[in-house]
């Protein structure tokens, strides 16, 4: 298991393989985002109707710092950049659960 500091539930999602995201980068959807519940992963890929999958060998893990974040209302929105020490990524919506409202 890699040693990410993002940490994702969607287990639907081609970029997750035991928890960790494999995308190389994501992106934080929600520019007006209020609540958690208003923002998501942009970069969910459906595994049942991606033509690829994970990358579980070589490759690294996705980390915080390779998060671009449209929610310019949370907290840890520094121009763009998640500055989060972890990050949540909810199962049920994709949606981000360490979003703070400022």
């Amino acid at each position: 298991m890699s040693n990410s500091n993002l940490n994702c539930s969607v287990s639907n999602c081609a970029h997750n393989n035991g928890g960790a995201c494999f995308a190389g980068s994501i992106n934080v959807a929600g520019s007006s985002a209020t609540t958690t519940s208003s923002t998501s992963c942009s970069s969910y890929e459906d595994k049942s109707a991606s033509g690829f999958t994970n990358c579980a060998g070589g490759c690294s893990c996705t980390k915080t710092s390779n998060i671009s974040c449209q929610a310019g209302n949370c907290k840890h929105n520094s121009l763009g950049s998640c500055t989060a020490s972890n990050v949540q990524i909810n199962a049920q919506n994709a949606s981000c659960e360490t979003f703070i409202s400022e």
